[in-house]
């Protein structure tokens, strides 16, 4: 893979904002699609992105690099108020050398991000908006454009200008950032390498723009988890114990990744049927998987071929 060198002009920004653009620069140079990549160098790359992510106050996560684009984690919704720490980065990295990275939008520093999924609506926007010095990050069919709102960004929601329809990514989201791979092969990087560019309100780019109104459920507001529609059911997989769910609706069920014999015989593992997750308290703590991640591992396969195997197709 050819490197891409940037040149940045040292003298316009001070050494936090030039290490920030340095930063988001590199979403350019770096791919893990790189066939001869070590596995240390694709997890030392992640780790490297991740901290310098939170250095400058974005709240980023491991993602799975598939189709679903979901959290590793369980729950994230302690990251809405706290910046991961860097034990933890450390960890996931080591986890998941290979896991795309996501950025916890409106919550942190406001930062935010319009979601413009294909060519032409994004032109449409920059058309209206101009040239602006922001963070841009090109992805496998649109772009993430970055903003720092100096108000309330409120939730994520839609705008909408005639037929074409552009996704604010603000609380209750999260955006896709470099040196994520799309689960295509095509990566994410960076096309405009300056700091996001401040602004009293997110209405001031998107002029010509209405605010969609009576959002179902079927939008893609929040990035929250989806389960996957799949031939074989997580109780298939790892049969529950019969007994009542807690109040997140888990059930107990054996682990069959470790010998779950615990001193007063309770499992460690549990799944939540309606869900569709998995979980052991030995071997994954704080840590989910679905049933293709699940499907994957009882029959060593990638989750790649576990998905082509299991999704249901139209």
């Amino acid at each position: 893979m050819k490197r891409v060198r940037f040149f940045i002009r040292h003298d316009r920004h001070d050494r936090h904002d030039t290490n920030f653009i340095n930063l988001f620069c590199r979403g350019g140079v770096y791919s893990y699609s790189t066939p001869q990549r070590s596995v240390n160098t694709v997890m030392s790359t992640l780790l490297d992105f991740a901290l310098k992510y939170l250095n400058h106050g974005l709240a980023v996560i491991p993602l799975w690099r598939d189709a679903r684009k979901n959290p590793h984690l369980k729950d994230t919704l302690e990251f809405n108020h706290r910046l991961p720490t860097e034990a933890e980065w450390r960890r996931w990295a080591r986890v998941w050398p290979d896991a795309n990275v996501g950025a916890i939008t409106g919550y942190w520093l406001n930062y935010v991000a319009l979601d413009f999924d294909d060519q032409l609506t994004y032109d449409v926007w920059r058309k209206k908006a101009g040239e602006l010095p922001t963070w841009i990050i090109k992805t496998r069919r649109g772009y993430h454009v970055w903003f720092k709102v100096q108000d309330d960004p409120g939730h994520s929601r839609l705008f909408v200008r005639g037929d074409l329809e552009v996704l604010l990514r603000a609380k209750g989201g999260y955006c896709i950032v470099p040196p994520s791979i799309h689960h295509t092969g095509a990566p994410y990087h960076t096309i405009n390498k300056t700091l996001p560019l401040t602004i009293p309100t997110i209405t001031e780019v998107l002029k010509g723009w209405q605010e969609k109104a009576n959002l179902t459920e079927k939008s893609t507001i929040a990035r929250a988890y989806v389960p996957t529609k799949t031939t074989v059911r997580i109780e298939d997989l790892i049969p529950p114990i019969k007994e009542h769910p807690n109040y997140r609706g888990a059930y107990l069920a054996w682990c069959p990744f470790h010998d779950d014999k615990t001193p007063d015989g309770t499992p460690s593992a549990w799944i939540n049927i309606k869900e569709q997750r998995f979980g052991c308290n030995v071997c994954f703590d704080r840590q989910y998987w679905d049933v293709v991640n699940v499907y994957a591992m009882l029959n060593s396969m990638t989750n790649g071929a576990a998905y082509k195997t299991l999704r249901v197709r139209a």
